[in-house]
């Protein structure tokens, strides 16, 4: 071929990239790709770093160092470019596969602005919602800079968007606040992220004719909240939750009574009712309890030793199941293989 049919060709491929919109970046030699990502990032071609550094980072040809380094001036492309879900990927490859990378503190101020561009752009809302890709992003953080000054930032951050109204995931988020309040009791979250971690506990519940155990929670939570921050700035917002779970143990208690008692089973209806009466005295469902027991002819106090009653002192909180296996679950995750995570 001519040189000037050389050209022409030249050209018209050209062109043909310019009409589709497609530039290509083959890897080449291994050996030299990161000198010519370095010199893309240089140029300010961010789609050019994105591919290049992306194919380098894959590469089982280049070593480990330059598939790291590689990996980290691809997300930080995609961060530029605001393709949020591909940077974090490969900022995660980078801290799991490079725990020597000098980069550590921009990958962790990156993972933070992630977490928050998930959970508050608007471009991640709507019908197809990624906001919840926030909640790994800042989890990640947390999990690699632990004694961070943003991993309890970034937990708290993570609480606030299980609790929102849209979201309300109440129990996800009262596990999280706990987390809080107990790895990092020196933070200025803690006292309110155990109040809420109570909080969210009494919004699960669901009010006394669902199953108690979230109720015995909230007051577990919120007992510990108010001795442990007894004037704190969230005491009043426990003493308030506190009250309202004992109010809602108490009417528990009476909405079982009714139940035996609309079931003709006076015994079970009888001892219902002293649970009310005996552990809820201050209440108002626990002094209808009383005199109803009064009106039967029947001392509350003569019940108080029956070993058949539910009392507080055999009943154990417990965590539900699904809270367990999260825990478990969270435990286990570091050991995660290398090669399920790629850039």
């Amino acid at each position: 071929m001519s040189a000037r049919g050389r050209l022409a060709a030249a050209a018209l491929a050209a062109l043909a990239a310019l009409a589709t919109g497609c530039v290509s970046y083959p890897l080449g030699d291994p050996t030299t790709a990161l000198a010519r990502v370095q010199e893309l990032a240089a140029q300010g071609d961010t789609e050019g770093v994105a591919e290049l550094g992306g194919r380098l980072a894959q590469s089982s040809d280049a070593t480990g160092a330059d598939r790291a380094e590689a990996a980290f001036l691809a997300a930080e492309a995609d961060f530029a470019r605001g393709e949020h879900g591909k940077a974090f990927q490969r900022y995660r490859y980078v801290l799991e596969n490079a725990p020597w990378s000098t980069h550590a503190a921009v990958i962790e101020d990156r993972l933070f602005a992630i977490g928050q561009a998930f959970f508050d752009d608007p471009a991640y809302g709507g019908w197809f919602s990624d906001r919840a890709r926030g909640v790994e992003a800042l989890e990640t953080l947390q999990a690699h800079f632990r004694t961070s000054d943003r991993a309890d930032d970034a937990l708290k951050l993570v609480g606030d968007y299980f609790a929102r109204d849209e979201v309300a995931e109440y129990g996800e988020a009262s596990l999280v606040y706990e987390r809080v309040a107990e790895e990092y009791p020196g933070s200025e979250w803690a006292e309110r992220c155990l109040w809420l971690a109570g909080h969210c506990n009494l919004l699960l519940s669901g009010g006394p004719k669902y199953d108690r155990n979230d109720l015995l929670r909230a007051r577990d939570l919120l007992d510990r909240s108010l001795k442990r921050y007894p004037r704190g700035v969230a005491a009043q917002q426990s003493k308030e939750d506190l009250a309202s779970a004992i109010d809602q143990l108490a009417e528990a208690e009476l909405w079982v009574a009714d139940y035996y008692g609309g079931r003709g089973q006076e015994v079970g209806e009888q001892l219902r009712l002293a649970n009310a009466a005996l552990l809820y005295p201050e209440t108002a469902a626990g002094q209808a309890a009383h005199a109803r027991l009064l009106a039967a002819g029947i001392d509350p106090e003569s019940l108080r030793s029956d070993p058949r009653r539910q009392s507080l002192d055999t009943v154990k909180v417990s965590r539900p199941a699904w809270a367990q296996a999260k825990e478990k679950a969270a435990g286990t995750s570091g050991a995660k293989k290398q090669e399920d995570v790629k850039p």
